[in-house]
């Protein structure tokens, strides 16, 4: 796959999204020079360029895809270890909820 010029600002999903606007700008300009050759040429090269964006966009959603599921399945991990650690030790966990929940209420109060 070839590398991006721009980056997403936001990290979000990595560069996926500008990786998809460049190859969309790609393919832009792309068909518009096979605007510029005549008749039939134009309509093959247009299809072409289609299709190989149609490809890549399918390929980025594919991995789109793969990094959501990789994030549930993190998040899912992620709740398990909670739920153990407040399993084996309630107290300190209930300790730890309760001096949260004062600091965001003294947080909250100062607004």
């Amino acid at each position: 796959m070839t590398k991006c010029a721009s980056k997403d600002r936001f990290g979000y999903l990595g560069t996926e999204a500008a990786a998809l606007r460049e190859h969309l700008d790609q393919a832009s300009a792309a068909i518009a020079r096979a605007a510029q050759s005549e008749g039939t040429e134009a309509a093959t090269a247009a299809a072409e360029a289609a299709r190989e964006l149609l490809a890549r966009a399918a390929l980025l959603a594919d991995e789109w895809v793969d990094k959501a599921k990789d994030a549930a399945k993190a998040v899912d991990a992620g709740q398990e270890g909670i739920a153990d650690i407040v399993r084996r030790k309630p107290l300190a966990a209930l300790g730890v909820a309760a001096a949260s929940g004062f600091v965001l209420a003294l947080l909250m109060r100062r607004k």
